[in-house]
């Protein structure tokens, strides 16, 4: 043998007696099994097979991997397989920790298949291997499968199922409230009186847990009973299952006297059995009780864990007495236990119900900063208190952090959100979270139907708003006015007003009384379909019906008189508003304003707008935008110029619009260096030009011949991030064609087609009107090649 060899050989044997030794004594932890896994492949011999189960077994158990086990496990058996120097042959023993470890990650697939690799390979299949895949499977919750596997095909492989066989079994049907089933099995266990396995302590307990569970307290203590007359004795874990289960049933009567027969028999209770006897008390309200199991445990040495702490403070809370259970809160801390989610989330709710946001806010930092994570209840909690006081944002982040977290909100949780979201305008999340709220097995209820549906109406979704009214019905839910009012605002959208109105019969006939709103839809809606007639009367029937009108009754009727022209009538339902005592709002005013200039009564508009300003109504950017459009379109382009130069001054903000028609405007007047001038100040005001102000700017450009401060301003635009759109680039590309620059128009409709955008109807007349004339025939190969049909045209 070589020294190289030599050197090798003894570096291996000195590996394999470090992994051993360190894998014996617990001491193999992620980082060194990685470390010493790398330094023995490229030494390995075939008898280092041995270490390398000793590695991948402890990568398998490494903590706080979660499902990335699974990947590092099956990454490095692929490295063993493939990279050491010599052939490492998987055993039995590596194929087995395969399996185990796909099953703990939950990587079921992977874990049959490791099985499947034991069987290829001629290896004898035992009883623990294929209790690993009885786990997994119940795990997973195929526990049919899962018995399936222990009853028939274990004897297939010659293995004889053992009592960890039937226990996980066992285990998983209570887990999916298969008790019955669960119990049937136990007894089939002790009916064969051993010949095949005889049920446990473990056994006994899962069924015992399983029915107190499902509610069934008389038959979890009679299965108790039964336990112990066969012989078989409960320890600490029994005893304190089956007095959990009589205090949580409040029978804490029969459990004390569990309780006492455990002492008698020389069981030793744990902190575990006195919390539930502690809890029990609490529920019960045996304060005294309480303070004497307290004192019991610490005679015998034991220390409240947080279980206890915990039942003690959901008493104290639940009884009002905040102050004291803070006081113990903080106690709990100063003795060293670390309160858990159950402890903040009972503290939270006592400061959610009397509305103590700025301490509940507080609890939730020294949450965070001892690094708990909230559970559902907790969530719930905070985020319904967040809701009700109007802190959406707050509420929302609360959710999403839920959701991270693998939590499953309730009805509650959905339903707040979906109302919070959907009046906030984002319909389309509402949609998302009332999508997942029924894949998760959440029935809605009226009102996150009430809330969805509004969003619904918001967006113009009224099919998707009638077909969950629909649902609603089936569903056994009666809807209220709230509901109705939606529908028949989508209706009243689409234009079916007359079938929106019958939805008032319905109303009626489900005893729901129409009330002021629902009249409003109906009146927008005849206003919207152009019958503002009936609409006029339907103000009239809402009075008889006993209802006052209110300004969202007068709006749509004093929208449908400007749009008319009816602008005297317009005038005449503002003096009824202001004489039945209903203040304008801006809307009105807005509105009465927009109609006055589209009728050219400029003199009585700026009489309104002054009138406005004496009587300190409250103007929006909204009502300048149509006071400076109307001045624009009367040509009083200066007045509106110095009307936009004192805006800032009243502490009003310009957007994009204002800027844009005074822009279009200055423009139009000839006025093209004041136009400039606004252009580059947009910047300073926080706001970026859309793509209508860059338009503008670009077709005078092109009218003015400055081509060169055109091409650059559109490359400016895009790298500011702003993209074209088909109206913008067809009206450049007539606008060049107008003054015959060919070439460059053609650049454009380069533009065009890489953007997918159709050419509009104009600009192709006028590709073929210019094509037509003698001076251009031949200048139309200048064009993409998809144009060249126009040179049939020119001919």
């Amino acid at each position: 043998m070589s020294l190289r060899a030599s050197a090798v050989r003894d570096r291996c044997l000195e590996l394999e007696r470090e992994i051993a030794s360190r894998a014996c004594s617990g001491g193999l932890g992620l980082d060194d099994a990685l470390r010493l896994f790398d330094e023995l492949v490229p030494c390995a011999r075939p008898e280092s097979v041995r270490a390398f189960n000793h590695i991948l077994n402890a990568l398998s158990r490494a903590p706080g991997q979660g499902t990335s086990t699974s990947d590092l496990v099956a990454s490095r058996f692929n490295l063993m397989n493939h990279a050491a120097s010599n052939m490492v042959l998987p055993n039995f023993i590596t194929y087995s920790i395969l399996v185990a470890c796909f099953c703990r990650t939950g990587r079921l697939e992977l874990g049959f298949s490791a099985f499947g690799l034991i069987l290829k390979t001629g290896w004898r299949v035992d009883g623990m291997v294929i209790n690993q895949l009885l786990n997994g499977l119940c795990d997973a919750k195929r526990v049919s499968e899962a018995m399936d596997t222990m009853i028939r095909r274990m004897p297939e492989f010659g293995c004889t199922p053992d009592v960890f066989s039937y226990n996980r079994i066992l285990k998983g049907l209570c887990n999916e409230r298969r008790v019955e089933e669960a119990h049937e099995l136990l007894r089939m266990m002790a009916d064969e009186g051993g010949r095949s396995c005889s049920p446990d302590v473990v056994t006994y307990n899962t069924v015992i847990k399983g029915f107190f569970g499902e509610g069934q307290v008389d038959r979890g203590y009679s299965l108790f009973l039964e336990m112990m007359d066969r012989g078989i004795s409960p320890n600490v874990v029994a005893y304190t299952t089956v007095i959990h289960g009589l205090c949580k049933a409040h029978a804490v009567h029969r459990a004390e006297a569990v309780f006492q027969q455990m002492i008698r028999d020389g069981v030793k209770p744990d902190i575990k059995t006195y919390s539930c006897l502690i809890h029990g008390y609490c529920s019960i309200g045996q304060w005294e009780k309480v303070l004497q199991m307290r004192k019991e445990m610490s005679t015998h040495g034991l220390e409240p864990d947080v279980v206890t702490y915990n039942s003690v403070l959901n008493y104290l809370c639940k009884n009002g007495k905040w102050t004291n259970a803070r006081k113990i809160f903080d106690s709990m801390i100063e003795k060293g236990i670390e309160p858990d989610a159950a402890t903040y989330g009972t503290l939270l709710h006592g400061y959610a119900t009397k509305g103590a946001l700025a301490d509940m806010h507080d609890l939730l930092d020294l949450m965070a900063r001892n690094s708990i994570s909230p559970d559902h209840h907790i969530f719930n909690i905070v985020f319904c208190a967040y809701a009700k006081g109007g802190m959406i944002d707050e509420a929302m982040h609360i959710f999403d952090k839920m959701r991270q977290q693998g939590m499953s909100p309730n009805v509650v949780s959905y339903g707040t959100l979906i109302d919070a979201l959907c009046k906030l305008g984002r319909v389309d999340d509402a949609v998302l979270k009332f999508n997942t709220m029924i894949d998760e097995g959440v029935t809605p209820d009226i009102v996150v139907f009430s809330s969805l549906v509004y969003g619904l109406c918001t967006i113009d979704k009224w099919d998707k708003a009638e077909e969950l009214f629909f649902e609603m019905l089936n569903q056994g839910i009666r809807p209220d006015a709230v509901f109705f009012n939606t529908i028949m605002c989508n209706l009243c959208r689409e234009g079916w007003v007359m079938e929106a109105q019958r939805l008032i019969d319905l109303m009626q006939r489900e005893g729901v009384r129409p009330d002021v709103v629902s009249y409003n839809i109906l009146i927008d809606g005849h206003r919207l379909t152009g019958r503002l007639d009936e609409a006029m009367k339907l103000l009239d029937g809402m009075v008889l019906a006993g209802l006052k009108p209110d300004a969202f009754s007068y709006n749509p009727l004093i929208c449908g008189c400007c749009d008319a022209g009816r602008i005297d009538d317009a005038y005449s339902l503002l003096r009824e508003m202001l004489g039945n005592g209903v203040r304008p709002d801006f809307v009105t005013y807005n509105m009465i304003l927009d109609g006055l200039f589209h009728s050219a009564r400029v003199s009585e508009a700026k009489e309104l707008y002054l009138s406005m300003m004496r009587s300190g109504t409250q103007w929006t950017i909204y009502t300048y935008n149509i006071i400076l459009n109307g001045l624009c379109k009367n040509n009083l382009v200066d007045d509106a110029f110095k009307m936009f130069q004192n805006l800032c001054s009243k502490g009003l903000q310009p957007d994009i619009v204002t800027f844009t028609t005074m822009i279009g405007a200055l423009l139009k007047a000839g006025r093209k260096d004041d136009a400039m001038d606004l252009f580059a100040t947009i910047w300073v005001h926080g706001l970026v030009p859309g793509v209508v102000t860059y338009r503008l700017i670009f077709e005078n450009h092109i009218k003015e011949g400055l081509l060169e401060e055109f091409d650059n301003l559109f490359l400016e635009m895009e790298k500011r991030g702003c993209a074209p759109d088909s109206h913008m680039l067809n009206a450049i590309v007539r606008r060049l064609l107008d003054r015959g620059e060919i070439v460059r128009a053609g650049a454009y409709l380069s533009k065009m087609d890489d953007k997918g955008f159709s050419i509009e109807a104009s600009t192709t007349s006028s590709l073929i009107s210019l094509f037509s004339r003698e001076e251009y025939k031949n200048h139309a190969k200048s064009l993409p090649e998809k144009y060249c049909f126009l040179e049939e045209v020119s001919t």
